[in-house]
């Protein structure tokens, strides 16, 4: 019976993962939508780029905290500043790749958030992962 238990224990972590990456895709769509409106009414893109990031934060926190990792618990303050420094490496590590491909590279400033992004996930998922939601 040791097998079915592991194969149920996998589906779970499978589950949850699928559910991250839509959050996710929910969160980046918040984003890219908020950051380009912002820059589209002239916003200088790093400003842009923190009040974004600010809204997909709050989305992500509320959707993965109830549906992703369905915590049932009462709002924990150790979680939510945990959850909270995580985000904020991960706007740091967006803003310096954003700084880097756009102000750097030249490169236009969508495909800069893009790439962004990228890199800002990586660092998302673990600390989600690994240390706020384990």
């Amino acid at each position: 019976m040791k097998w079915v238990d592991k194969i149920k224990t996998y589906k779970v972590h499978i589950l949850q993962f699928v559910k991250f990456n839509i959050v996710g895709i929910m969160n980046t769509a918040v984003d890219f939508a908020i950051f380009a409106l912002l820059t589209v009414l002239g916003l200088h893109h790093m400003i842009a780029q923190v009040i974004s990031y600010s809204c997909g934060i709050v989305n992500s926190y509320l959707w993965n905290k109830f549906w992703t990792f369905k915590q049932k618990r009462e709002f924990s303050s150790a979680e939510a500043l945990k959850f909270l420094i995580v985000n904020i490496i991960s706007l740091g590590v967006s803003l310096v790749f954003l700084y880097i491909f756009r102000d750097r590279a030249g490169l236009s400033v969508l495909v800069s958030k893009l790439i962004a992004t990228l890199f800002s996930l990586v660092v998302n998922f673990i600390g989600n992962k690994f240390w706020v939601f384990k």
